[in-house]
């Protein structure tokens, strides 16, 4: 008889030198690729986003909007590639950005996006002045921010620390794969040119006379070469400002003569321009490191270097080449007084995170191999643990060949895979020393016999597995990177340890394993035996059986309908930063947030847990990746300010990242009014959301703004009485005013005064202007020459309108008989011209794919977005349901407490309605959305699973009924889920600052589920397998279960128990924690139930019929 493939390579590997050549290239590709392959906390997600921004002057928002906004989304709307199209008009501009689907190609979508726009220049209409196209990508966020801070403000203030971190970031720069190095905050050198008011009047020269006159002396011009003799000389002309006093002798105007110099109406002084932005570091409670003998607990100026790293690099090698840099730099650049301090570190997270995987992984195959040592062994143990290796160290090569990088997925992935990818060997081993026992033929023959009798369930099993996990990597979104190394390293490791179990394992067997002195017989009188045998008695108490299980079952899928297990996508992570956001109404001054936010600061110095604050008041941080999806980069106003808050590390602090949140929310709860909006943002898991419940209510054509608005208010409104719902807000900005200077056109033409002239000259009262360039050798910037009113004349309108403004010469014209002459150019003041008057700025304009939005964002703090969406929809009330609503008010109010509800029947008994000719929803950018779409994937994906699993073991079994009763046991991993999880939520620290914090059922968990359904399948498959041999070898029904069951029932235990072990310590992890509970819990009771379940099903499908024999299938 013709062996099979597979037993002639089982036999080829018991002759040696194959399996030592695996272990040893294994082995070596592994170290290749630990050492290559780039590291990084996350996935990377490539989700190429276009920022367009357009110039509209002296057009409303509503002008905008209709007239450049429409238009131009229409034409966006053509570029392929797009998943959304967000857009805001405001008075004189808009922006527009294009959100491509994820894995759009980045350099592809800025090329259509950039030939869409330039081919169609013909149909941008012509009141657009300016736009600019700006790519934004993961690649831009920072893995690393740097404050550099100073311990004597007086010596270095935010100016000196500005050109000091302008000279590190250059030499930053130079370090390889670093990408963009950029320098935020500080006051950057310029030549401040402060007209005093009366001087300029006195002496007859208006603002633009000094702007012209600075701008028309500062020239320096090359015309080209002129040959004298042998020689070419270059000629020039002209020359530039070099120096205070060149610029302090300009002469501005002359009048009657007499000349009138720059120092005669200015005072004129080199140093910081005046402030737009601060940044202040602060420590708190003693816990930041001294400097020297001086602890850090004041507040210091701040300026922040922030580095990103090249696309494909090492976040951990690139950060360890900057942070030895900084320490060079600390002794041989930096003053004394100036320090440093690390506000972001992506690569010493990502390094800890992956060396605490890596550890974790060590110590889950060291509790696998004893626990296999104690049930089975030592010497089966060292043969199961060699596997290992092999293993992981060809999956990490395949993980460097084919571009993916060890991060937190990676890692969970091949810890996952553990348990797989020991269950085929800990399978073979356990057959292989069940035949070494047996006396009728040699070692050789009993090892080829032993792995060909299990052959046929193995690779099957292996290929279930596969249909398991490989649909994973069709999720679409953000969460399909996320879930792409999982994806792939399962399956590739559970196919690689198959092959190591018929190529491997049988030559380990062989050199450590010794046949038994004793002849071995199979058991029909054991444990397992004396448990079935009731339940198989007769039918009645088989169904009674079965009747319990599905009883428990319907109990497990009830425990989330009634709220009883929390359903959300994305878990809580456990970082050291928090960021919080803080809004005034627009058009509060800079001075007015700095103080707001020194108040929060001192608030939030109460956690103890809290070690640096860093505040960022009218100038946004560097972005992170959550920030770049919500546009915090946006962020530049007065009235706008963040926190960056650095905590402890991990080890040092009781709460995780999520429970000292809760607190700070509580903290900052009395502080949250109508004119103060605070945000405090956790660093998502995975994909970011522009909050954790968003509501998206649009408006249809004709509606007017008021009844829009009018809609998200009523929306408010009821956020506002759920319980739990906290940081309401929405993207209606509060009233700002608008003090506009209405010249009278007469008037002025007499005077020979264009609109032109006002403008200009109030720009240069009010916000400077730029008439040139400071030239200076050594400064790493240009050094610009501001002119603008001195401070103390530019405090009131009053004071405004005594500014003088010059007429253009040839407006104002005289006849004098002979033609036409230019009347003299007279100085007229503002108040003489037209008067101020007061308006309002409009509203800006949302919209999202073409259509008006406004956005009603809020925060959980212990509820999940799926309980209050259920709520918020069973109260908003209808034409349709007017009644019912009603009805379901009058029961619930007062009594239904948010506790108390189920999905069975929701909502607080709070009615709220939307006006006509408006809609919502609520799975637009808030984490429902990534909810419905992950499940709906993920349901999609376990569907397909299934149904392949189903056609595979038809195919194996030859029949339908066979392959029914090997996956009745996916549907058992319920029973040991929902309850388990139910079960956690009752002990523990379940409340923090008043906030429910429950242990989650989240999308890691259902992932796990999917998993189960592969590893409960390959232990139903082998023991049906075995009972199909026993049946063939001529035993009735009964005898067959029961010794198929004593021979299964130790390999089963020790790969379920081998499972649950490598899963341990994954349950530390708060991501993935929810995977690892999910295996457990599901292993437990599947294993429990598969071990009786399946031999109940098959006793009540097949006890009727005729033992026939029955085939054993070969692959």
């Amino acid at each position: 008889m013709k062996k099979h493939p597979i037993d002639r390579l089982v036999a080829y590997s018991l002759q040696g030198g194959f399996p030592q050549f695996v272990f040893v290239v294994a082995l070596f590709l592994g170290a290749i690729a630990l050492i290559y392959t780039p590291r990084e906390e996350e996935p990377q997600i490539v989700v190429p986003m276009i920022d367009v921004w357009v110039d509209v002057p002296n057009l409303s928002a509503r002008q905008v909007e209709r007239q450049v906004t429409v238009p131009l989304e229409k034409l966006i709307k053509q570029v392929p590639g797009i998943e959304h199209i967000y857009s805001a008009s405001h008075d004189g501009g808009l922006s527009v950005t294009l959100r491509f689907e994820v894995g759009e190609d980045r350099e592809r979508a800025l090329l259509n996006t950039y030939n869409k726009l330039h081919s169609n220049q013909d149909k941008i209409p012509e009141v657009a002045a300016n736009w600019i196209v700006k790519p934004i990508e993961v690649d831009d966020v920072a893995i690393l921010m740097v404050g550099l801070f100073s311990t004597s403000p007086d010596l270095y203030s935010d100016y000196e620390l500005r050109r000091m971190a302008q000279e590190v970031s250059t030499v930053i720069q130079s370090l390889p794969n670093t990408s963009e190095v950029n320098v935020v905050g500080g006051r950057s050198r310029s030549i401040q040119v402060s007209l005093d008011l009366q001087a300029l009047a006195a002496r007859q020269t208006s603002v633009m006379n000094v702007v012209d006159a600075l701008a028309l002396s500062n020239q320096l011009s090359r015309h080209g070469d002129l040959a004298m003799g042998q020689k070419n000389i270059v000629i020039e002309s002209g020359d530039v400002i070099r120096d205070l006093q060149a610029l302090n002798n300009i002469v501005v105007n002359v009048i009657n003569g007499k000349m009138v110099m720059l120092k005669d109406i200015a005072e004129i002084r080199d140093g910081p321009s005046e402030p737009q932005s601060y940044q202040w570091l602060e420590f708190a409670n003693e816990a930041a490191n001294g400097v020297g003998n001086k602890q850090l607990q004041d507040k210091y100026p701040m300026v922040t270097i922030s580095v990103a790293k090249q696309k494909g690099s090492n976040a951990v090698t690139v950060a360890d080449d900057v942070l030895a840099k900084m320490a060079e730099l600390q002794t041989q650049l930096l003053p004394a007084e100036v320090h440093y301090e690390y506000l972001r570190n992506y690569g010493q997270t990502a390094n800890e995170k992956v060396n605490n995987l890596t550890s974790s992984l060590a110590f889950a195959v060291f509790t696998v191999v004893v626990f296999i040592g104690v049930f089975l062994g030592w010497r089966q143990a060292i043969v199961v643990a060699l596997a290992v290796p092999i293993c992981y160290g060809l999956t990490l090569m395949l993980d460097l060949a084919f571009g993916y990088t060890i991060n937190r997925v990676t890692l969970f992935a091949l810890i996952l895979s553990l348990g797989l990818l020991v269950d085929d060997p800990i399978t073979g081993i356990d057959n292989i020393t069940r035949f070494l026992g047996y006396k009728k033929s040699s070692k050789s023959d009993n090892i080829i016999n032993a792995m060909s009798e299990i052959r046929p369930a193995l690779i099957m099993s292996t290929f279930t597995i596969i249909l398991a996990f490989v649909p994973l990597a069709f999720i679409t979104g953000m969460m399909g990177p996320y879930m792409a190394p999982m994806a792939f390293n399962v399956p590739v490791s559970v196919v690689i340890s198959t092959f190591v179990a018929f190529a491997i394992t049988p030559w380990l067997a062989s050199k450590l394993l010794k046949p038994s002195t004793t002849e071995i017989a199979d058991k029909t009188n054991g444990i397992y035996s004396r448990l079935l045998n009731p339940l198989i008695a007769n039918k009645s108490r088989s169904k009674l059986g079965l009747w319990i299980v599905l009883v428990l079952f319907v109990v497990s899928c009830a425990l989330p309908l009634l709220r009883m297990v929390p359903l959300k996508l994305l878990p809580f992570d456990n970082k050291n930063e928090i960021q919080v956001l803080i809004d005034m109404p627009e058009g509060t001054s800079l001075e007015k947030t700095a103080a707001q936010v020194e108040d929060v600061i001192q608030t939030v110095k109460l956690l103890p847990e809290v070690k640096a604050i860093a505040s960022y008041i009218g100038q946004p941080s560097p972005i992170d990746f959550n920030g770049m999806v919500r546009q915090h980069y946006l962020r530049k106003a007065s009235n706008l300010a963040e926190l960056r808050i650095t905590l402890l590390d991990k080890t040092q602090r009781e709460h995780q990242s999520h429970g000292i949140v809760l607190r700070l929310r509580e903290l900052l709860a009395p502080m949250q009014q109508q004119h103060l909006s605070l945000k405090v943002i956790e660093v998502p898991p995975g994909p970011p959301v522009l909050s954790t419940f968003v509501a998206e209510i649009y408006a249809e054509p004709f509606v007017s703004p008021e009844v829009h608005q009018a809609a998200a208010l009523g929306l408010i409104s009821r956020l506002k009485s759920e319980a739990h719902v906290v940081e309401i807000d929405s993207t209606i900005t509060s009233e700002q005013l608008i003090w506009r200077f209405v010249a009278d056109k007469q008037k002025a033409a007499l005077s020979g005064i264009s609109t032109v002239d006002i403008n200009n000259a109030l720009t240069v009262a009010i916000a400077s202007k730029r008439a040139g360039t400071y030239q200076v050798e050594n400064d790493a910037t240009p050094v610009p020459i501001d002119v603008k009113l001195a401070f103390a004349d530019r405090q009131s309108l009053t004071d405004i309108l005594s500014l003088q403004v010059i007429g253009q010469n040839g407006i104002a014209q005289l006849d004098n008989g002979l033609g036409l002459e230019a009347s003299p150019q007279s100085l007229v003041s503002l108040a003489e011209l037209g008067q101020w008057q007061q308006t309002k700025v409009s509203q800006p304009i949302l919209h999202k794919d073409l259509v008006p939005v406004i956005y009603v964002t809020a925060e959980l703090s212990g509820r999940t977005p799926a309980e209050v969406i259920a709520d918020l929809s069973a109260d908003l009330k209808t034409a349709d349901n007017s009644e019912s609503v009603s009805e379901h008010s009058v029961e619930n109010s007062g009594q239904n407490s948010w506790q108390n509800r189920t999905y069975l029947q929701s909502g607080g008994g709070e009615q709220w309605e939307l006006p006509e000719g408006t809609s919502y929803s609520f799975s637009g950018e808030g984490e429902w959305k990534i909810t419905i779409d992950v499940f709906r994937d993920m349901g999609i994906a376990f569907a397909f699973a299934l149904v392949g699993i189903f056609f595979l073991l038809k195919l194996q079994t030859s029949s339908s009924a066979l392959a029914l009763i090997i996956m009745s046991a996916i549907p058992l991993t319920i029973i040991g889920i929902m309850p388990g999880f139910w079960l956690l939520n009752q002990f523990g620290e379940r409340t923090i600052a008043g906030a429910p914090d429950p242990i989650l059922f989240t999308a890691t968990a259902m992932i796990g589920m999917i998993a189960l359904a592969g590893i409960v399948v390959r232990n139903s498959l082998i023991l049906v397998e075995f009972i199909t041999l026993a049946r063939g070898n001529g035993m009735n029904i009964k005898e067959a279960l029961l010794a198929a069951g004593e021979v299964r029932m130790r390999p089963v235990l020790l790969t379920a128990g081998t499972t649950m072990l490598g899963n341990l310590v994954i349950t530390l992890d708060p991501v993935f924690s929810g995977l690892a509970l999910a295996i457990i819990f599901g292993i437990i009771a599947s294993t429990l139930f598969s071990l009786f379940v399946v031999p109940i099903v098959y006793y009540l499908v097949f006890e009727d019929k005729p033992q026939a024999q029955l085939q054993e299938q070969t692959l």
